[in-house]
C-alpha cells in the first residue's frame, strides 16, 4: 500500500469538513514563530484547536466540493478553528473572529453552510435557544411599534 502525503492531507481535509459541524475559516499569512506561538496561546485560551491547510491543497479540495463558489476568496494558507469540546462553547463569536489581527476571518461553517463575516456581525452566540429568544424579543418589540405610533 502506497501512502501519498498529498492524497492523505486531501482526505483528512475532506473528513474535517464532514465530521466537524462547526468551525471558523481564517486566512493565515506567513507568521514568524514568535507570533504564531502567541496565536496558539490565544487558541488555547479560547479552548480552540486548529488545522492548517496549504494554499494548493485547499484549492484542489474546494474544486472537488460543493463550496466551489468560495474559492476566489482563498489566496493563502487556510486555518480551520474548532472547539475542543463541542458541547461547551459559550465563547463570544466576535472574540473568536478577532482572535488575531494578522489572521483574516473568511467565514463560519455551520450545518454545511458557510456564513460570511457580514452575516455574523450582530451574532453574539451560537446557542440556538439564545438566538431564538433574541429573535422572539425583537419580534415582540417590532409588533408593538405601530401601536406606540398610533397612540401619539
Amino acid at each position: 500500500m502506497k501512502l501519498e502525503l498529498k492524497g492523505y492531507k486531501l482526505k483528512k481535509t475532506a473528513i474535517y469538513f464532514q465530521k466537524k459541524p462547526i468551525f471558523f475559516l481564517f486566512n493565515v499569512t506567513n507568521l514568524n514563530s514568535k507570533h504564531w506561538l502567541k496565536t496558539e496561546q490565544a487558541f488555547f485560551h479560547y479552548n480552540l484547536k486548529y488545522y492548517k491547510v496549504y494554499n494548493t491543497l485547499s484549492k484542489v479540495f474546494l474544486n472537488q466540493s460543493i463550496f466551489l463558489q468560495f474559492m476566489p476568496i482563498i489566496n493563502g494558507n487556510l486555518c480551520f478553528l474548532s472547539f475542543k469540546n463541542d458541547k461547551k462553547n459559550t465563547v463570544n463569536i466576535q472574540e473568536i473572529i478577532k482572535v488575531d489581527p494578522s489572521m483574516a476571518f473568511l467565514g463560519l461553517k455551520l450545518n454545511n453552510r458557510i456564513y460570511a463575516p457580514t452575516q455574523l456581525k450582530t451574532l453574539s452566540t451560537l446557542n440556538y435557544k439564545d438566538n431564538i429568544q433574541i429573535l422572539n424579543k425583537s419580534l415582540k418589540k417590532l409588533l408593538k411599534l405601530p401601536y406606540y405610533n398610533l397612540n401619539k
